[in-house]
């Protein structure tokens, strides 16, 4: 069972890193509003995974920023580029692949009851999490591009 859960993780990555890949610049930083930009959005997706899965080291984009900035108290110039998130996405994507292959999954949750009893619980919380956000990143990725984006869920199968 934690084979297929990692592929449909590793799935997920492909998926998040190509539609990163596919925005703009200007896009990147201005589609969506308020905090609900691209940047913002993917932003808060890797500081998902590193919360969920109980990452307590520093961690910096290549550009500087830290993990523990708030994506949504911060100005749209000061978030992290599409380089920043895909260095995160390699670097997050190993060590939910390392959390993954370790974790007993019928262990009790002890840390994030609203995710579910057991620690499969925690790990199809934090699936469908991303997911979640993946899809409105995708939303905005067809606003940018004029409803004419790349189906990436089925380019990364």
């Amino acid at each position: 069972m934690k084979a297929e859960i990692i592929n449909q993780y590793a799935h997920t990555w492909r998926v998040f890193e190509g539609i990163v890949k596919e925005f703009d610049k200007d896009a990147w930083l201005h589609t969506g509003c308020g905090p609900n930009t691209p940047a913002g959005t993917a932003f808060h997706i890797l500081k998902g995974v590193k919360y969920y899965i109980e990452d307590v080291s520093t961690m910096f984009f290549p550009s500087g920023i830290s993990f523990e900035c708030n994506p949504a108290t911060m100005k749209r110039e000061e978030l992290p580029s599409p380089s920043d998130i895909i260095a995160g996405i390699g670097e997050l994507k190993v060590k939910t692949e390392k959390w993954l292959s370790e974790i007993d999954l019928d262990s009790e949750n002890k840390s994030f009851r609203w995710a579910g009893t057991t620690k499969l619980g925690v790990v199809l919380f934090l699936l469908r999490h991303n997911l979640y956000h993946i899809g409105e990143l995708s939303s905005l990725l067809n606003e940018s591009k004029n409803g004419v984006a790349e189906d990436n869920w089925v380019k990364t199968l």
